[in-house]
């Protein structure tokens, strides 16, 4: 049997599947936001990663899913505006991550440059896995929890994004 840690590691490398890796984007973009913000098993159950940065990150996740179908001027601008906010929470992310107070913190705010990353992306049309970001919030997950803890949250995580994809978006399409 695969230890939790090993599971992670093969996620990280492309060796296994990484929850969220495709599927609509607002579904994706919505689980992405519940990674950090979760009650139960996002990020801001990480000592050192405050509930007020999760939520930030999780809104700002929320917001990156744009209407495809909206006018092309608004759409301009709402991927102007969300570059310039995913900016702002790429700086943060280095200062913060060249800053903490723990290797915990360390891979949470390494999940949010990775997002960050992601967001361009995405904002930009090209494809993207969100890998590292989920690799870093599981890693987070296992360097402050004992493993049996870490497990229920990871497998917590896992279980939302299944659940999730299988709903669909509010527009009834599955995933």
């Amino acid at each position: 049997m695969t230890s939790l840690a090993d599971r992670v590691y093969l996620m990280a490398s492309g060796k296994a599947m990484t929850p969220a890796t495709e599927g609509p984007a607002e579904i994706r973009w919505n689980w992405f936001a519940d990674l950090y913000d979760n009650p139960r098993w996002g990020l801001s159950t990480i000592p050192g990663f405050t509930a007020s940065a999760a939520h930030t990150v999780a809104e700002l996740c929320r917001a990156t899913s744009t209407d495809p179908t909206a006018d092309a001027d608004v759409v301009a601008d709402q991927v102007n505006a969300l570059k310039a906010r995913w900016q702002a929470i790429d700086r943060l992310a280095a200062i913060k991550g060249g800053r903490a107070q723990s290797e915990a913190a360390d891979y949470a705010w390494a999940a949010v440059a990775a997002s960050s990353v992601d967001a361009y992306d995405y904002l930009a049309g090209i494809e993207f896995s969100g890998t590292e970001t989920v690799s870093c919030a599981f890693w987070a997950q296992l360097a402050t929890q004992p493993s049996d803890v870490a497990e229920v949250r990871i497998n917590a995580a896992i279980n939302a994004w299944e659940s999730s994809r299988c709903q669909g978006p509010a527009t009834g399409v599955a995933a």
